[in-house]
């Protein structure tokens, strides 16, 4: 590996958070055979999405959010305000729901890598002009319920009464 190409502590933190965060799947270990890797599998509002729903606020907190907060469908938010009030505010994330045996960073890089950010900011003591708000989305992916976008839906206001009557 060339010097250019090592890893940094800001990138090992972020692969560290998606090694621990799919230590949470839906497959328990006992399910597993002998010597095989256990799939990542997170559906919403199983045991294992409320679990990864609960590190990622504890994360949050800990990186130095100035609120953090889990809303009514599962989504996980966070926000670092920034030092003007009256900016708009810059809204990222992603999913933390996979679908069945999925990978640890899909989805879940696009929560980590801001979070990162902020942990940095808060570090140096610094406040970006306007607020991050960071988004860990609850079902996107449409594995258990056949309707998607059900956290993202829900944060832009569309999200559809009709989805309370769907069956898994």
């Amino acid at each position: 590996m060339t010097a250019s190409a090592r890893p940094t502590p800001f990138g090992d933190a972020v692969l560290a958070r998606a090694d621990e965060l799919a230590r949470h799947s839906d497959v328990a270990p006992s399910e597993v055979p002998p010597g095989a890797a256990r799939p990542l599998t997170v559906t919403y509002l199983t045991e294992a999405h409320r679990a990864c729903a609960a590190d990622l606020l504890r994360w949050m907190r800990e990186d130095g959010f100035d609120e953090a907060g889990v809303d009514a469908v599962g989504n996980v938010v966070g926000v670092y305000r920034g030092s003007d009030a009256q900016a708009p505010r810059l809204l990222t994330g992603s999913h933390y729901d996979t679908v069945r045996d999925g990978g640890r960073y899909d989805g879940r890089l696009g929560i980590f890598v801001p979070m990162a950010c902020v942990r940095e900011l808060r570090r140096q003591g610094r406040r970006l002009p306007f607020d991050l708000e960071v988004v860990g989305f609850a079902e996107e992916e449409g594995q258990r319920f056949p309707a998607t976008f059900i956290g993202s839906g829900a944060l832009v206001g569309r999200f559809d009464p009709a989805w309370l009557a769907l069956r898994d």
